[in-house]
């Protein structure tokens, strides 16, 4: 009885070149975590109602699912270069996922793009207002040099303000 069939009898693993080693196995299950990883983010891309909630499914399971699968890949080279490589992928991944989940989330609360759940402190709220309120007056601005009608004050940033109260 040779290495093969004694392996296959004991219900190892066999590949065409001969049993699966432990780098191979490695390699499988990473390759396998990030392919499930990977899907549970399509899905709850897919299933999840609101903006919010999908930014956490597109994130999370992403990075994870990017993470185990170049894992499984750098287990497999053998060439320096090539595993070398794979390190500004993923951190080029890691800087740009946040900061694109941010602008997605900002976009989405602007629109009113999420559940209309009750938020007990609402952070956001003043600076959308603020930043709303200085584009209007810009646009005013610009409408005023363009018709040449004189300018008017731009509203105060808080109420009671700029009116004589201290």
């Amino acid at each position: 009885m040779n290495a093969s069939d004694a392996l296959l009898a004991s219900g190892g693993l066999l590949v065409a070149n001969g049993p699966l080693d432990a780098l191979d196995i490695i390699s499988l299950v990473c390759l396998g975590l990030g392919a499930l990883l990977s899907l549970a983010a399509g899905v709850g891309l897919m299933r999840f109602s609101d903006v919010l909630m999908r930014m956490h499914a597109q994130t999370k399971p992403q990075i994870a699912g990017l993470m185990f699968l170049l894992i499984g890949l750098a287990v497999q080279q053998t060439h320096l270069p090539t595993i070398l490589f794979l390190i500004p992928i993923m951190f080029f991944q890691m800087l740009t996922t946040p900061a694109g989940a941010t602008m997605l989330a900002r976009a989405g609360y602007r629109s009113r793009q999420f559940d209309n759940a009750p938020l007990y402190v609402d952070e956001l709220a003043a600076a959308v207002e603020s930043a709303q309120r200085r584009t209007d007056d810009e646009l005013t601005r610009a409408h005023a040099v363009r018709t040449g009608q004189p300018e008017r004050e731009p509203a105060p940033e808080h109420e009671g303000l700029g009116h004589g109260e201290k």
